[in-house]
């Protein structure tokens, strides 16, 4: 059935146009409701996020400052000097901490990466794009994810060698930064060389959030290839629907500008044992805030949508 829907949508081929309605539907779009041991791998999805970006990373060096501190403090009582002027070197931070801490930073991801990419591996005619060949293709946010945590490293590695403490802190920026060019670049809409999930090459770049909600709902959240075909056929169709993800590329490229904003003025101006723990929650904050807004801007515009197709039958450019 799932390779039948994909047929019917871009035919057989890479290269044949894809048949799409000539007008908007009002189908329900997630139609499954997968029970929640089927869902298990993703109900501890955000779990694990929470606990290995943010609970572990602060337990680790907040608890090897809480005891270096207390060190320092009884040597400077044992020098006579007071606090504010102990000539004895503060305790900030150690790069093997700091190294655990961004290491338990990347589990999180790690895990959703390796669970959706072993069920688009070994179930690839249920969840796979609709032009993909090869179960090896993964879908495009299985890369992006990828790329992200890679670019990541980059200041763990660099501050690691050349004991640069402060770049640590950047690891969540350089991962969201890379994201945030790639939204930039999917606001422009020119011919793309090579097939994205389940759109033909030479058919014009869609924005970002609308490839992520295509991938993380057929995937993650089990929804399969027949989303994907109605995902397509509503974007197609549908002037309103389209403009929602522009939309909401736009608001997520401006929440990455606030979020890399924000984290240089804690980082350069705060001391370090109050940045590290701030940063990282400015980074959930950021997160959360523009993910809740995201789903009631969502919910509000497939209703108002739903309304105005029912006042305009027989409109074809709702």
């Amino acid at each position: 059935m799932e390779e039948d829907a994909s047929d019917s949508l871009h035919g057989s081929g890479h290269d044949s146009h894809p048949a799409f309605p000539s007008q908007a539907t009002s189908e329900k779009l997630m139609q499954k409701s997968p029970k929640a041991r089927q869902h298990l791998w993703i109900i501890l999805g955000p779990p694990a996020i929470l606990l290995f970006d943010l609970v572990v990373p602060c337990i680790i060096y907040y608890s090897w400052y809480g005891v270096h501190r207390s060190q320092w403090e009884r040597e400077c009582e044992a020098y006579g000097a007071s606090l504010d002027i102990c000539p004895l070197e503060r305790p900030e931070f150690d790069k093997h901490i700091l190294g655990l801490a961004i290491i338990s930073f990347g589990f999180g991801e790690l895990y959703i990466l390796i669970a959706r990419v072993c069920r688009l591996l070994f179930h690839p005619k249920d969840c796979a794009p609709l032009l993909s060949n090869s179960r090896w293709e993964l879908d495009a946010t299985s890369w992006v994810y990828g790329v992200s945590m890679i670019c990541a490293l980059i200041p763990f590695v660099v501050s690691s060698t050349k004991e640069i403490p402060v770049l640590y802190l950047y690891s969540p920026a350089f991962l969201i930064g890379f994201l945030g060019v790639l939204m930039l670049i999917t606001l422009v809409p020119f011919p793309i060389p090579i097939g994205i999930d389940s759109e033909r090459r030479g058919l014009p770049l869609r924005p970002f959030i609308y490839y992520a909600a295509e991938d993380i709902i057929a995937v993650d959240c089990l929804q399969d290839r027949e989303f994907r075909v109605r995902f397509n056929i509503r974007y197609e169709a549908s002037i309103a629907f389209r403009n929602l993800f522009v939309h909401l590329t736009v608001w997520w490229l401006f929440g990455v500008c606030v979020y890399i904003g924000c984290l240089p003025a804690i980082i350069w101006t705060l001391e370090f044992h109050i940045a590290f723990g701030l940063s990282l929650g400015v980074l959930f904050s950021y997160l959360i805030i523009w993910g809740l807004v995201s789903c009631l801007w969502v919910r509000y515009a497939v209703r108002r949508q739903a309304k105005h197709e029912r006042s305009t039958r027989g409109n074809t450019n709702v």
